[in-house]
């Protein structure tokens, strides 16, 4: 008993340490601007209200943004689920030549750090005449990388092979198996995928800002980052605004947990299934 009351209070202190610093922006988000920066700061919210969020819908075009941001995440996620589950099906289920060489080749490319990929991406972008448009947003990650196909693998070669055979005596094309039969078991894998995927993207930050010129093409991540900008007294005034476009920014993400956390869990584990 003393054991289990010393766990429940160190993961109480360690959850309540950890929501702090959100409790703190969604506080300060609905504080005036001359209230962000006095000292000792209130814990409790003093003098609620609104303001920061009007000045923030008519200084900027965060709907905009919030658009784009969901555009750009959606058309990711859906590319990565698509493509990692027709490498990872490939790769686990499928005898072809240098199979192994090739998914391993491709495994090496993890060790690469991603910055250094980013130049040659750009010069494609720029001879494309893709700069400041979707297609320089979505594109260049539309497959979900090597991991996308790595946890896709491994969640197949849990599938049954007999299953598959089965449906190739009937004579199931492989499209018919991959669609009807491996889709609906990678369910859960594909949730995992999902999550993760979309999440990245939505707080993605370097690529947008490099590709985005326009006011109109910024995605949530680059827009709020240059709401702060000019002098102290312009970064003090544009404080609450960034609170209150960070709390907005927060809504989906805290939304896509609360429903999906079961499958979080299951997002650490899956990559540690044995190939």
């Amino acid at each position: 008993m003393p054991v289990t009351i010393f766990a429940y209070t160190i993961l109480t202190i360690w959850a309540v340490l950890s929501l702090f610093p959100l409790y703190w922006m969604v506080k300060n988000s609905f504080e005036p601007a001359m209230s962000l920066n006095q000292f000792p700061p209130n814990l409790a919210p003093v003098n609620p209200t609104l303001e920061n969020f009007l000045i923030l819908i008519e200084r900027v075009p965060i709907g905009r943004w919030t658009l784009n941001t969901l555009v750009v995440s959606t058309a990711r996620t859906v590319g990565a689920i698509l493509f990692g589950a027709l490498a990872g099906y490939a790769f686990a289920k499928l005898n072809f030549a240098g199979r192994e060489v090739i998914f391993w080749t491709l495994m090496s490319t993890l060790m690469i750090p991603g910055f250094i990929t980013i130049i040659p991406q750009y010069q494609v972008i720029v001879r494309l005449g893709w700069l400041d448009t979707f297609a320089a947003l979505i594109v260049p990650g539309l497959t979900g990388g090597v991991w996308a196909m790595f946890l896709m693998r491994q969640f197949a070669k849990t599938l049954p092979s007999e299953l598959l055979e089965a449906a190739r005596i009937d004579g199931a094309t492989e499209f018919d198996i991959f669609s009807k039969i491996i889709l609906p078991l990678m369910k859960p894998a594909i949730a995992v995928l999902g999550i993760f995927t979309f999440i990245a993207n939505w707080n993605n930050f370097l690529w947008p800002l490099l590709v985005t010129t326009s006011n109109n093409m910024r995605l949530l991540a680059i827009g709020l980052s240059l709401l702060k900008g000019g002098t102290a007294s312009a970064q003090a005034a544009s404080q609450g605004q960034v609170l209150a476009g960070s709390t907005l920014a927060a809504i989906p993400m805290i939304i896509i947990f609360l429903i999906f956390q079961r499958y979080f869990l299951r997002g650490i584990t899956i990559g540690a299934i044995k190939g």
